[in-house]
């Protein structure tokens, strides 16, 4: 992940501006509001990283540990930067920058931090582009949207992100005189219009992914800087899978009790019948493949239609999320049926092994056995297995199933918000 390096000339001006209006007595400061605040605490900057519930909760918690020090060391050697984290389920339960970006403000005049970013596992959308950060320079608040970050969001891709947004919001916070010559020496513009959108193509922040900048100066000359995933349809693919790992696919196995028990049962019974024994030394490999792939189609279509998983029109999402939701929520359960039947396959190789003597089996298939065909006979009963699994599926508990799904998630945040502010409306 390579980043804009552009800083290091910059912060030596920046530093001798803000040293000559300190003398000065300026307060005239209409940005970020550096110098302002730093009279205040002047070896202190406090970051406070606002999170939805769940994994951007995790992430958030495992960068705040040294996310400080980094600061110190890359923006202001002689400030401590203090990072605090909070999880707030209306940052998981809006899916508008706006709102989230409002949302994160009133959180940074609340516990009276200098910068403050925000991590939703939603997807954003501005003008149909999918937006990977971004930030209101003026008032130093900032987002960032984990499922742009795709398959692999890791906690230091998250942690090299937010370092860079917080050297947007920090040298472009000392005045607006200032601003224009680190536009200059930074990868991108400053549009004169709303709608005007002077893009170039920045470093990338990962290396499979191609990530625009753009710069805005709304009606009321506050100062946006915006980060897209480009192209679109593969921005959109990265998008899915970032929503995927979002939901942690890996675990939902567990909840799966009744599932994993009746799939076993049903197999290791089938195990007891000589008939399996002798369609897996006649089947090929693509007679294989085929009932692997129906068994596990079966199982993610049965799972969505037992507990009424897939997306409908509500007040809770829009209608470009329900097509995302549905496709996460089919990779989601995608990929847990193929972490339950390699969990299968192990456990009946086992089961073959130790249930089917190697002289009974050669008598009932004709010829001397060896380890491919324990392996094919396991890969067979793990198939029939997975159907039965299916049908256990439904069984579960369709509360904790539903929760990994986005749309209810996102329902349950809004509904948690809504009684809060009822709660708070009675105190009152």
């Amino acid at each position: 992940m390579e980043f804009i390096g552009y800083y290091a000339g910059a912060v030596q001006k920046a530093n001798s501006i803000s040293l000559f209006e300190s003398k000065r007595g300026i307060d005239d400061n209409k940005g970020g509001g550096s110098l302002i605040e730093n009279r205040k605490e002047p070896n202190r900057l406090r970051l406070g990283l606002v999170s939805a519930p769940g994994l951007p909760a995790t992430i958030c918690h495992k960068i705040s540990e040294e996310l400080g020090d980094i600061l110190s060391k890359e923006i202001e050697s002689e400030k401590e930067w203090e990072v605090e984290v909070e999880v707030d389920r209306l940052t998981g339960a809006v899916d508008k920058v706006e709102e989230i970006m409002k949302q994160a403000g009133s959180r940074k005049e609340a516990n009276d931090w200098d910068y403050v970013i925000s991590l939703t596992d939603l997807p954003i959308f501005v003008d149909g582009l999918i937006v990977l950060s971004d930030a209101d320079v003026d008032a130093c608040i900032a987002q960032v949207s984990l499922p742009a970050f795709g398959l692999f969001s890791t906690p230091k891709k998250i942690e090299k992100t937010m370092i860079q947004i917080v050297k947007e919001l920090y040298y472009r916070g000392f005045n607006r005189e200032l601003s224009v010559p680190l536009n200059k020496k930074g990868p991108g513009f400053l549009a004169n219009d709303k709608k005007s959108r002077l893009m170039n193509r920045v470093p990338r922040i990962f290396k499979f992914t191609e990530v625009e900048r753009c710069e805005e100066q709304g009606e009321n000359n506050e100062r946006t800087v915006r980060f897209f995933t480009n192209p679109k349809v593969k921005g959109r693919l990265k998008v899915i899978l970032g929503m995927t790992i979002a939901n942690r696919p890996w675990s939902i196995l567990p909840s799966f009790k009744k599932v994993v028990g009746l799939a076993f049962a049903t197999g290791s019974y089938m195990l007891i019948f000589n008939t399996l024994w002798k369609l897996s030394n006649i089947y090929e490999i693509p007679r294989f493949i085929a009932l692997t792939s129906l068994a596990m189609i079966g199982m993610v279509a049965w799972i969505i239609l037992a507990h009424n998983l897939w997306e409908k029109r509500t007040n809770f999402n829009s209608m470009r999320l329900r097509g995302l939701y549905n496709m996460t929520t089919v990779t989601t359960l995608g990929i847990s049926v193929v972490i339950f039947y390699i969990a299968m396959f192990i456990l009946f190789l086992f089961a073959v092994a130790i249930f089917v003597p190697a002289n009974l089996f050669e008598e009932v298939i004709g010829h001397s056995v060896d380890l491919v065909d324990y392996l094919k006979l396991a890969w067979l009963v793990s198939s029939a297995a997975t159907v039965a699994g299916a049908i256990g599926a439904g069984l579960e508990d369709q509360e904790e199933v539903r929760k990994s799904t986005y749309g209810y998630r996102q329902y349950l945040r809004s509904k948690a918000v809504e009684e809060q502010e009822e709660a708070k409306k009675e105190e009152i």
